[in-house]
């Protein structure tokens, strides 16, 4: 049995392997909810509660060896946080002692489960804290257990045998990485319990117990609708050329430039840099100018964050801009969260137009 639970973990150990090159080669992927299909595997080490018959004339307290769990998982993601599960698994444990029976102890207790599970993943961004590919779940679970006690005991010098069909119910809390937009690794602790089941005495007398555990398992799954990678942002559009019969006006110098930044983040792409240093080149050409950075966010988050964050990229553009040569006392920033928004939408919607700054040129007095 112990051998299914090294193949469970190779399988996990594999998955993992396979995509470090996307670890190595990326940042850390942003949030997205689950939205469609998905399955996946979980392994790891339960720790059975003390098992107490009582009745037949075993009422005594034992105490089952820590042992493997294996899960599997089928599920759907709808979008908002919510998942919902079929989940199927197998838990094992061998007999450790019972209290106050000093012979030799043997037997074990083996149990399938079919369960029915309701999750929801929590998107850190709306705590107010950085994602780095990380975000917590909660949930629950009802369903069925198998429980089969095989030749356990001895009990007050009895045996303990036979199965029954209970009533499961388990609380899930983990947390999960994605490693790439398909894949992710989770790390769980479940707590599962059964109603009573009853079980025959080798007296020809029943007995009637319960049982509880926890776990915590390694697992990984693959999401089969992830969503597509934000659009870059669009680019600029240059004027129409005059008609070459017309001498053409002399052009007005650009007043004012946008730089796009990634969801969450506040540095400087290497894009967003190009634009700064054609900014600072006009700046350079002679003309007396005023700076006016602003900064801008979009609507998933807070208003307290996305305030915060929204300083941190006119602040991050400022730097650049003073880096290119300009100097620092002609530069003013400002950061206005998700207000001013430049493509309006609802709140909590990621909008790559709204993640921005706007670098403002005005005449010194």
């Amino acid at each position: 049995m112990k051998q299914h639970l090294r193949t469970l973990t190779g399988v996990i150990a594999l998955a993992t392997i396979g995509s470090g090159s996307a670890l190595a080669q990326t940042s850390p992927y942003d949030f997205s909810y689950t939205n469609g299909p998905y399955v996946g595997i979980e392994g790891g080490w339960q720790f059975l509660n003390h098992v107490s018959p009582r009745g037949g004339g075993v009422g005594v307290n034992s105490h089952f060896k820590n042992d493997y769990v294996g899960l599997g998982v089928v599920g759907y993601g709808f979008g908002n946080g919510f998942r919902a599960e079929l989940e199927g698994g197998h838990r094992y444990n061998g007999l450790g002692y019972v209290t106050g029976d000093g012979g030799n102890r043997g037997g074990s207790l083996g149990m399938t489960t079919a369960m029915v599970n309701g999750i929801y993943d929590i998107n850190p961004a709306l705590l107010g804290i950085p994602t780095y590919g990380f975000s917590p779940h909660v949930g629950i679970g009802v369903g069925w257990a198998r429980a089969r006690l095989n030749d356990a005991g001895p009990y007050n010098g009895n045996i303990i045998s036979g199965h029954d069909d209970l009533f499961a119910y388990q609380g899930i809390a983990g947390v999960d990485y994605a490693v790439t937009p398909n894949i992710k690794v989770n790390l769980d602790y479940r707590y599962l319990g059964t109603t009573n089941g009853t079980f025959a005495v080798s007296n020809g007398a029943t007995t009637k117990t319960s049982f509880t555990d926890q776990a915590v398992l390694l697992g990984v799954r693959y999401e089969f609708n992830a969503p597509p990678p934000p659009p870059p942002p669009p680019p600029e559009v240059a004027a129409a050329p005059a008609p070459a019969a017309a001498p053409a006006p002399a052009p007005e110098p650009q007043r004012s430039f946008q730089v796009f930044f990634d969801f969450d983040k506040s540095n400087v792409t290497d894009t967003a840099s190009q634009t700064v240093q054609q900014a600072a080149e006009l700046a350079r050409t002679g003309h007396p100018v005023s700076i006016k950075v602003t900064g801008h966010a979009d609507t998933v988050g807070s208003a307290k964050y996305n305030l915060k964050l929204s300083q941190r990229r006119a602040d991050a553009v400022k730097a650049a801009l003073i880096a290119d040569g300009l100097p620092q006392d002609e530069i003013q920033t400002l950061g206005v969260g998700k207000t001013d928004l430049l493509v309006p939408t609802p709140d909590g919607v990621r909008e790559p137009q709204n993640r921005r700054a706007t670098i403002e040129f005005g005449n010194n007095p």
